[in-house]
Parts: structure tokens; sequence; C-alpha cells
């Protein structure tokens, strides 16, 4: 599975703040999340977005690199 795979790539807040607030029926606010961290909202929205684009990094090297191989055997 491609998302558990990316997700490995992160540490285990990005982690966790990642799957609270994207990947959870009912997100846990910016507020918890804050309180729980004892960091800004702000501060775990910043961790939320650089995470997600970690993960979108991962995911689209991945298929990337199973579309050139399937290139690399097609010839």
């Amino acid at each position: 599975m491609l998302l558990g795979e990316a997700l490995k790539g992160l540490n285990e807040r990005e982690r966790h703040i990642l799957i609270e607030r994207r990947l959870k029926d009912e997100p846990t606010t910016l507020e918890e999340l804050s309180q729980q961290y004892n960091i800004s909202r702000e501060r775990v929205r910043q961790i939320e977005v650089r995470a997600f684009e970690k993960v979108q990094s991962a995911v689209k090297g991945t298929i990337a690199k199973a579309e050139q191989a399937a290139l690399e055997a097609a010839h």
C-alpha cells in the first residue's frame, strides 16, 4: 500500500498529526492537537502541511519508479 509506505517516512509526531487531521472521519481540531503537543495551533497546521507534502512526494516518487520500471521492461 502506497500510503502506508509513505507514512513510514514521517516521524511519530508528523504521522500522528497527519492521521488525526486528514485520515479520520471526524478530524481532531488544531486546538486539541496544540494542547496535546504544547505547541501553537499554527505550528500544528505547519507540521500537518509539511507531513502531507512529504507523503505526496513519496507516493509520486514510488509511482514514477514503477512507471520507469514498466517502460524499461517493455523495451
